[in-house]
Formats: C-alpha cells, sequence, structure tokens
C-alpha cells in the first residue's frame, strides 16, 4: 500500500504559529532593564555598549543578547540539538542563494537597530543589496545595521517559542521586514508572515518559496528539517 504524503493547507495563525498556548513564556530568558546598567535607548553609544557587554559576558549564555523596544535587555540560552543545525540548514542554502542573487545573509547572533529602537537578531536573516548599500554608503561598517532586513526565520525550539516570538517576528515585519518564516520542527508547521495581511500557517508543507523577495529561493524544509531530526 502506498502511504500518501502529508498535504500542506492553511490553520488560523493563532492555533499553529508556535504550538503552544498564547500564555506560555520563552523558557529561560531574562529582562534587565538598561536603566540597571546605566543605559537607555536614547544613549548614543548603546550599540558599542551592548557589544562590549556581549564579548565580555560570552561564557554567559553563549552571548545571545537582545535590545528590546522597551529597553530592556534581553538574555537568551543557548540553541541546543537539534535547533542549532535546523539554523544552520536554512542558513547554507540561503548563502548559496545569495551569492548569486545578491545581499548579506545573518545567523543567530547577528543584530539590527530597528527604527523603534531595539536590537533584535534572528536565527536566520537576509538583508538585500539596495538596503545594505544604503547601511555602508558612508564608508564605516555600523556594529548593528540601522535597518529592517528583507527576510527573517525563527525556528521553534525549547528556549525558542511562545508568545514573544510571534511579537518579535511582528515587530520586525512593522518595522520594515517584508518576509518572515516561524518554522515549528515538531509540529511540522511554517507561518508565513508579510506585510498587510493575515499570517498563513501551513501543515507540513514540502518546500517554502522565498516569493519576490528572495524570487527563486525553495527551501526543502520537509527535508531539511522536519524529517532531518537522526
Amino acid at each position: 500500500m502506498t502511504t500518501a504524503p502529508p498535504q500542506t493547507h492553511t490553520l488560523p495563525p493563532d492555533e499553529a504559529a508556535y504550538g503552544a498556548a498564547t500564555s506560555e513564556p520563552e523558557v529561560g530568558c531574562f529582562y534587565i532593564p538598561l536603566a540597571e546598567f546605566g543605559q537607555s535607548l536614547n544613549n548614543p553609544d548603546l550599540d558599542e555598549w551592548l557589544e562590549a557587554f556581549a564579548a565580555r559576558n560570552k561564557h554567559f549564555s553563549g552571548g545571545l543578547f537582545e535590545i528590546t523596544a522597551q529597553g530592556e535587555l534581553k538574555i537568551m540560552p543557548p540553541t541546543g540539538l537539534p535547533g542549532s543545525l535546523f539554523e544552520n540548514e536554512l542558513s547554507t542554502d540561503t548563502t548559496i542563494w545569495a551569492r548569486t542573487h545578491g545581499g548579506k545573509v545573518q545567523g543567530p547572533t547577528g543584530r539590527f537597530l530597528l527604527p523603534d529602537g531595539s536590537r533584535p537578531g534572528s536565527d536566520v536573516s537576509w538583508i538585500s543589496d539596495e538596503r545594505w548599500n544604503a547601511v555602508v554608503r558612508s564608508g564605516d561598517l555600523p556594529t548593528f545595521a540601522p535597518v529592517a532586513p528583507d527576510f527573517i526565520c525563527e525556528i521553534v525550539s525549547p528556549s525558542n517559542r511562545g508568545p514573544e516570538l510571534v511579537r518579535k517576528v511582528q515587530r520586525f515585519i512593522a518595522n520594515g521586514t517584508r518576509l518572515a518564516w516561524i518554522i515549528n520542527p515538531e509540529r511540522r508547521l511554517v507561518t508565513i508572515y508579510r506585510p498587510g495581511s493575515a499570517p498563513d500557517t501551513l501543515v507540513d508543507p514540502e518546500t517554502l518559496d522565498g516569493e519576490d523577495v528572495l524570487p527563486g529561493f525553495v527551501f526543502e524544509v520537509r527535508a531539511r528539517i522536519f524529517d532531518n531530526t537522526n
């Protein structure tokens, strides 16, 4: 008997975005007001301070720090297995695509300075040449690119889930990101976010399309992530 492949269809976005009740907090994340460090979102040296803080504390949380739009230092636990492998799968394929189509790819340690003052990162992100060249036109490479990436992806893991993950992706979209994915390996779900429209959640898709943001990019999410657990 031949088993039919799983079907891809759309679910209500809040049912499947991260596979948990909306009240579930992020596991293992800590938030500390910047004021406790004598800093604020308005400080002109905040980027340099965060970079130096992360360098001094690499032994703690793997140096995974962000700054929220509420003026807090967010401390995150390091990504374990198999999450780090999944990040690498998508990052590698995105980088190979970018070598032909242009733009810059960043992994989970990269940070962006968004218009709302936050300094978030994403598991995988891509910024187009147009946006990148506007950032570096002065010849000086900023500590954190003061622009939203065109594309981001977050991969759900025990330490990277809950409503804050969805809000983070929504903030990227609100600040100028054009396409975002949340991939949930455990539930074999992908939620797709675009500006000006409700998110779509796909059940066990075989591939993901970069649409007009990453034209020609196709990620084999089922083979690379959903079925890649051994």
